[in-house]
């Protein structure tokens, strides 16, 4: 008789985290669908979802500790791996100071994800939990954070014009950061079904591109030059919202001098956009009430990402677009408790050079190879692939070599845990329980993340692992939890709600629904309540109190005369999933695409290898020739250069010398090339 159930969870391949029910048989996974109750995605399903099986069964799929020997790994058993651990960590601490161990986690696609490791870290003594947020989304939300006080999401459902600005949510799933909209590919056509005008700002014509009534062609990492532009135009031609402007903003006649120069003529040199385009679309955008700006990652990976963003939220707050319906609101997000619950006092190493970011993973690197203002002696990394994602990636495998000890906790061999000197098999978001917030107009909610099927292997879930670890240290006296369950219970007790109740309440609203103009009885998170559209908390720190343009430090010249970008393959997740064979069929291989314009007088036709070469380094790969991008611009596709994935990593030929003064942000988006014939 076989024992079959259906299991309430949630997926964890992506940010989006939609709700699922799985169907069980004999302990293993049999079929997966879409969770039709659950507000995220009402039952759709994307193609990662769809492949959460052979994630989970993958024979790939790390089961075993792993120590790093001579001749390669050997399989030791989790006692002897942690023993380990916590007799290197503990003599490195006697040794060199609890502020030598650095955390580095990854993209925080789960909550688990964000707080791994980082209560061992603040009972070690350390403040250096890191994570790649420089490369995606930090930057973007310290941007918002100084203009208006914290991060807003777009509401589809009420504007009449979408300004998709750096994204692709046809492809990425993802039409915003936490707001769980229902079907999630059926927000943006649902809007222009119902009239809204879609505008796409892109160096590529991408899917969402090709569905828009405007499509804006924008060379790579000059946004901020089109924004200040499109400022100019709003002012000069009075399209600003006077009211708000008078009641609500500070610093407005200072960025009213601050743009005059700033024309679309200016602009339009900077960032290949007509000025006649410029102005059209600063009068639809400022013209059409209510519209919305969806900043997307496209942003990130730039010096100049938060200056950028500053200049998107200043465009929505002064065109009367902030927290009204149709515009970017507030949305309400479950309170939850801080982690770690008992912080160090030191400083992240960060600190002096990035006060606004001082967990910024670059300042790790500098440290490394510098040893100032003190060298890093190990790091535990959980979900992260440092050696692949950051730019210069052989810089950055040097700084990893220095360490005395590198842990891995992951999935699958990686480019970092090759680099390990002890591996450990994490659980699958299927095998572990856990909670994912999010928000929505009915309000913030928690949804509960629930166990589907016993843990492959010998694998653990990692609040166990981090517990024991602690308690072989020593460090376990005050630690607040010892599993996945009594960390759920930690985290949401400002909600007032616990694992038992998720148990009985999957989907559990913790917070009133979304409201608007909320600044009218609150202000803004700002230190003058008001949007800030010069900050004096800059001025005060030695940084640029207006959003500037910050030209590129590096341009093409004779030997490299191509800019460069890259592209994240829609089926998969960073560096993630490249081994799973549904998804592999769909984007079998990493290429550089390029314009017939740039190929014909190299002799480059489709599918020839060629060799791109930076003043970094060079990749062998694959060409794809096509007219989606201008000429003078190839794309590289990212994420490859993973043990038996067959691709190369593109972060090969970016650099680390050019940064955002604000985060550390690198131009892994924007770097020089040239590409031949292999």
């Amino acid at each position: 008789m076989s024992d079959s159930r259906v299991v309430t969870t949630v997926c964890g391949l992506c940010h989006t985290n939609c709700g699922l029910k799985i169907s069980v048989k004999n302990g293993r996974i049999d079929k997966i669908k879409g969770n039709p109750d659950h507000p995220a995605n009402s039952g759709a399903l994307c193609v990662k979802g769809n492949a959460i099986k052979e994630l989970v069964y993958a024979p790939e799929r790390l089961k075993h500790p792993l120590q790093k020997t001579r001749g390669g790994f050997k399989k030791i058993s989790w006692d002897d791996a942690l023993s380990r651990i916590a007799d290197k960590l503990s003599a490195i601490r006697q040794k060199h100071g609890p502020h030598t161990l650095v955390r580095c986690g990854g993209a925080p696609v789960t909550e688990a994800t964000r707080d791994a490791f980082a209560e061992l870290l603040a009972a070690y003594g350390s403040s250096n939990v890191t994570s790649p947020g420089h490369l995606c989304s930090q930057p973007r939300k310290l941007g918002l954070r100084l203009v208006y006080g914290g991060r807003s999401d777009p509401d589809y459902k009420h504007t009449r014009c979408m300004l998709i600005w750096g994204g692709n949510p046809t492809a990425s799933m993802r039409p915003a950061e936490r707001f769980a909209y229902g079907r999630f590919n059926r927000v943006i056509p649902d809007a222009i079904d119902r009239g809204a005008t879609l505008v796409v700002i892109d160096p590529r014509r991408t899917k969402t591109a090709r569905k828009a009534d405007m499509f804006i062609q924008i060379r790579p990492g000059t946004d901020a030059a089109l924004a200040l532009a499109l400022l100019h135009v709003i002012i000069a031609e009075d399209l600003y919202d006077r009211e708000f402007v008078q009641n609500w903003t500070v610093g407005f006649d200072q960025l009213s001098a601050h743009v005059r120069p700033t024309t679309p003529d200016w602009a339009e040199k900077i960032t290949g956009v007509k000025a006649d385009a410029i102005r059209q679309l600063a009068r639809i955008y400022a013209g059409t009430k209510p519209a919305l700006i969806r900043e997307g990652n496209g942003f990130d990976q730039h010096t100049n990402v938060v200056d950028s963003v500053r200049l998107t939220g200043i465009l929505t707050a002064i065109t009367g677009n902030l927290d009204v319906p149709g515009g970017n609101v507030l949305f309400p997000m479950p309170k939850l408790a801080p982690c770690p619950a008992h912080p160090p006092k030191t400083k992240p190493l960060g600190a002096g050079r990035y006060p606004l970011y001082p967990r910024t993973f670059p300042a790790m690197i500098d440290a490394m190879h510098s040893g100032e203002p003190y060298q890093p002696r190990a790091m535990i990394v959980y979900h992260g692939n440092p050696a692949l994602i950051n730019a210069d990636a052989a810089n950055v495998r040097r700084a990893l070599d220095r360490l005395d000890l590198l842990v891995v906790s992951e999935l699958f061999m990686t480019a970092t845990a090759e680099l390990a000197d002890i591996v450990l098999p994490d659980t699958s978001s299927m095998e572990r329980n856990g909670f994912q917030p999010h928000s929505s107009y009915n309000g913030g909610f928690v949804a509960l993340r629930q166990k589907v099927i016993d843990p492959i292997g010998e694998s653990r879930p990692v609040f166990e692992v981090e517990y024991e670890l602690a308690r072989k240290m020593g460090l376990a006296q005050s630690y607040p939890w010892k599993t996945a369950e009594e960390w759920t219970d930690y985290k949401l007790k400002p909600s007032g709600i616990g694992f038992a109740d998720l148990l009985s309440n999957p989907i559990s609203y913790v917070t009133p629904p979304l409201g608007y103009r909320t600044y009218l009885q609150k202000g803004f998170h700002t230190p003058s309540g008001k949007v800030e559209c010069y900050s004096h908390e800059l001025d005060r720190m030695g940084l640029n109190p207006l959003p500037i343009y910050r030209a590129p430090e590096v341009v093409p010249t004779e030997t490299f005369p191509l800019n460069a970008t890259t592209r994240r393959q829609g089926a998969y997740m960073h560096t993630q999933f490249r081994g799973l064979p549904s998804l592999r069929k769909r984007e079998p291989e990493p290429q550089v695409r390029i314009h017939p314009h740039d190929a014909k007088p190299r002799g480059i036709d489709e599918g020839n290898e060629t060799t791109v070469e930076s003043p970094q380094g060079s990749i062998r790969i694959k060409a794809h020739l096509t007219r989606e991008m201008q000429p003078g611009l190839v794309i590289i596709d990212f994420g490859w250069g993973n043990p038996g994935d067959g691709g190369v990593n593109v972060n090969i030929l970016t650099s680390d010398q050019e940064r955002d003064p604000f985060t550390a942000a690198m131009p892994n988006r924007r770097f020089i090339c040239e590409v031949r014939k292999a």
